[in-house]
């Protein structure tokens, strides 16, 4: 095929653009159109002067597809930090004649932090924050007919006058939400009101036997003589029939705006909207002049009512209701927070079928998208803006954060399903020393609560603390400013034990028993790779993960004065600072980041599911090693559930708070489990399967040396965990030696759980093998000396040197992983001996795999 001029090649891609927009009118009942302008962007990543005028060459750009975002890469990778900058975008589009006389607004979504919008080399306006929706009429910018350029910058540097300057996730770069051209009539509903959609609904009475529905909004008259129009509110139920119509003549002046308010007569008998029965009604406002439509827009409304009980917890529709909810951050694998609708959609369908009906959005509004599907489903929300960890004393961050909760609030109020605002979490994180800032938080806090009770005085406020200031909120009077006081509670994971989680929360009611309470986050780690028969706190195991919500659950339900609780978090999310086992992901999800399930996730699905659930709960170590008899855990909210093992039934067990376990004597090899609950139509079953080997992997034998955690790594293969006892083929002669570990990353490869945790020190291990030629693979790390021949050491195998005064620092570099292969002979009857040999300070040792060499 024969490349088009570049000329030719700018005309084809702006007439496709025009009859999209000519073929959207014409589709369109009324003369609003909206038409996605998410294809045919290039873009550059960094300043480029001049970008947003025609005549810059932008040929070698990069096409890309909006979402996006320029970090979905940077933050996950080795590389420290991820770019925070400055980057373009730009379109180019062709009006057709059909459109002179419209109104026409360029409209996204969201684009993080800063955004300046061009139209033909002319600034349109600038947006302020990261997470929320802006608009910009740009009719007087554009050339009807001809060709347009619009050009975008996009900045996601760190601004200490822009919220959030800290937080434990990332600040992803670029438009990574849907973008739209909107095109109206000259008269028509407000679409500049902070990108809102012009329209407020409230229901200032309702209750089972009648409601009252109250519609307010602004008609903005762009032409240059009066209209006389009619304002037309159609209600329309869950059973398509119509509920009400209000009708009222508004007189418009020339280039002026001109604000309503209609009130419904009682609406008898309403469909309510609850998470069991999420009733929704479609409010749909319609301009007309003389007959004629000249603008309608659609809004969601819900009949329902609620209050939080500081002794009782939180009331909906006159019923007491628990909230059992998560966390969500919107990021993806893969894809960062340029994630495009469906997958925002299929993450609220998974949390409701895990039984949960509260939602808090982490840590900032989200995606349109997010709460219409919230509406549709039944997902009570807690929605707030990112003021994370600390304030900054300016009052230009005062006005951007006051400016966000504005924007949110406007957008976002008509959705049924958003019951609570909230505006800081955690801000004395680290606890500040200085008293003005603690006053200006303060003060801060109490602004922002009187614009949350001025926009929407029909929601609860709320503001999210921390554990170790909690002495600080209380007496710096922060505690008496929101309606709500939500609790980040992780005892038994950063402090104290599990058990203290209660006596924390009953401490707090008894000092302040007018207070409604929320534990807004809990959680703990869980690498599917990581296990542990004794799981201890930070191992970031699977098993101790589960222990940590077991604990909690029963604590959180049994106290009727706490209103609800929320995971942290429902899925893993990006957190470019972070090491661990997951180095970049904040890893204390139900889910990984890639939305698969964790086994932990079956356990609230027992607990809060109307639907039967039957879980073995060994999908996240379905590879095992170790002692032959080890407990196998079942989620169930069945009464009762038997458990056979290869066809052998181990016998029937009561479920205690949604979980029973037996201990399950595996054979080598393939070891099929079988779970049963009920009879006849109600049988449910579950089925899973384990291989197990005490020698690990055919031929091989891995030790994860320093660490009581096994570690299934992505290829398969099983590190066991160390130990001193002769049960898996191989043993420990500690000597001077002793475990050692660190929860950084681990620079150059997937395996961290393997490297992140050493014995120090000289020690021997045993390989119980048969005669034979053997690979040795032997895993290293230095996490300590930074310089050249500061630790030196030698290893031998059966006696034989098999490495001479090893360097890490001068053959890897500093928490740069190195791995070294060597061979070794086992013979008459005595196995393999590995010893590690100080030269200068301690030698240390990560894993140690044993291989058969077939020959």
């Amino acid at each position: 095929m024969k490349r088009l001029p570049e000329k030719l090649l700018f005309y084809g891609t702006a007439l496709v653009v025009c009859l999209m927009l000519d073929q959207h009118a014409a589709a369109q009942k009324t003369p609003r159109v909206r038409i996605s302008i998410n294809d045919a962007w290039k873009f550059f990543p960094g300043e480029a002067a001049g970008a947003e005028r025609s005549d810059i060459n932008d040929a070698g750009w990069q096409d890309v597809k909006i979402p996006h975002t320029w970090n979905a890469e940077d933050t996950v990778d080795d590389e420290p930090g991820y770019r925070r900058g400055a980057g373009w975008y730009r379109r180019e589009l062709k009006f057709d004649a059909s459109f002179r006389g419209k109104r026409i607004f360029v409209f996204f979504e969201g684009a993080n932090q800063i955004a300046d919008v061009f139209v033909n080399g002319t600034l349109a306006g600038r947006h302020v924050g990261g997470y929320t929706a802006f608009c910009f009429d740009v009719t007087d910018l554009l050339r009807i007919g001809g060709r347009n350029l619009l050009a975008v910058r996009i900045d996601n540097s760190h601004v200490k006058d822009i919220p959030p300057i800290d937080g434990d996730f990332n600040m992803y770069g670029g438009i990574y939400r849907d973008a739209w051209i909107l095109a109206t009539d000259s008269v028509h509903v407000k679409t500049t009101d902070a990108a809102s959609s012009g329209i407020v609904i409230r229901t200032p009475r309702v209750s089972a036997e009648t409601a009252t529905v109250e519609i307010a909004g602004t008609i903005v008259n762009h032409s240059a003589k009066t209209r006389d129009v009619e304002i037309v509110n159609r209600l329309v139920g869950p059973d398509r029939r119509s509920a009400a119509t209000l009708v009222s003549k508004v007189l418009l002046e020339p280039n002026a705006e001109t604000s309503f308010k209609q009130t419904s007569k009682p609406i008898r008998k309403p469909a309510l909207w609850s998470p069991d029965n999420p009733d929704l009604y479609t409010v749909t406002t319609t301009v007309r002049e003389d007959r004629r439509v000249l603008d309608e827009v659609s809004n969601p409304l819900g009949f329902r009512w609620f209050r939080f009980d500081p002794e009782n917890g939180f009331f909906l529709n006159g019923r007491q209701l628990k909230l059992r909810g998560t966390n969500r951050h919107q990021d993806h694998a893969g894809l960062g927070n340029a994630t495009p609708d469906r997958l925002h959609v299929a993450d609220l369908e998974t949390i409701k079928n895990d039984g949960f009906n509260f939602l808090r959005l982490a840590h900032y509004p989200q995606d349109p998208s997010v709460l219409e599907a919230a509406d549709r489903l039944g997902i009570l929300i807690w929605e707030e803006i990112p003021i994370v960890n600390q304030i900054h004393v300016s009052a230009k961050f005062n006005e951007n954060a006051k400016s966000m909760l504005r924007e949110m609030i406007r957008q976002h109020r008509n959705h049924p399903s958003i019951i609570i605002w909230g505006y800081m979490n955690e801000v004395f994180l680290p606890v500040p020393k200085d008293h003005e800032v603690v006053r200006a938080t303060v003060d801060l806090a109490r602004e922002l609560e009187t614009i949350c009770r001025t926009q929407d005085p029909t929601r609860a406020t709320a503001i999210a603390f921390d554990w170790g200031a909690r002495d600080l909120y209380n007496t710096s009077g922060l505690g008496d400013v929101p309606q709500v006081v939500g609790w980040n509670l992780y005892h038994g994971w950063y402090y104290e034990t599990f058990d203290d989680l209660g006596k924390f929360l009953d401490d707090q009611h008894r000092r302040f028993p007018n207070r409604s309470i929320i534990v807004s986050e809990y959680g703990a780690n869980g690498d599917r790779r990581v296990h542990a028969i004794a799981p201890r706190r930070f191992d970031s195991s699977i098993e101790w993960q589960q222990k940590f919500h077991e604990a909690y659950l029963p604590q959180l339900e049994g106290r009727s004065f706490i209103a609800g609780s929320a995971i942290w978090n429902q899925f893993d999310f990006g957190s470019e600072f972070r090491g661990e086992t997951i180095p970049h992901i904040n890893q204390k999800g139900m889910y990984t980041f890639d939305r698969q399930p964790k086994d932990v996730s079956f356990f609230y699905r027992a607990s809060y599911s109307n639907e039967p659930v039957l879980h073995i709960a060994t999908r996240d170590w379905s590879r095992r090693s170790g002692p032959r008899s080890q407990s196998i855990v079942v989620y169930s909210n069945a009464a009762r559930v038997e458990l056979f093992h290869n066809g052998a039934s181990l016998g029937t067990r009561s479920v205690q708070k949604n979980k029973v376990s037996w201990p399950v004597n595996f054979v080598d090899g393939r070891n099929l489990l079988l779970a049963v609950t009920g009879s006849g139509a109600r049988r449910v079953s579950d089925q899973a399967e384990v291989h197990f080997d005490q020698r690990a992997t055919a031929g091989s034998i891995g030790v994860n040396s320093g660490s009581h955690t096994e570690v299934v790594d992505d290829a398969g293969m099983i590190w066991q965990a160390e130990a001193t006892v002769e049960t898996r083929g191989w043993s420990l002669v500690e000597k001077d030696s002793k475990p050692v570990e660190t929860r950084r990353n681990i620079l150059g490869t997937p395996d961290d759980p393997v490297y992140q945790t050493m014995r120090e020190g000289e020690a021997e291990y045993h390989f119980d093998v048969p005669d034979g030629p053997y690979e040795i693979e032997l895993r290293f790390v230095e996490t300590k000396f930074m310089g050249s021949g500061e630790r030196v050491f030698s290893v031998t195998a059966n006696e034989r040197r098999v490495l001479d005064r090893i360097d890490l620092i001068k053959e890897a570099g500093f928490f740069k992983y190195l791995s070294r292969t060597v061979t070794a002979n086992a013979s008459g009857g005595a196995g393999l001996r590995i010893n590690l040999i100080a030269v200068k300070n301690l030698p240390i040792i990560s894993g140690i795999r044993v291989k058969r060499i077939d020959r």
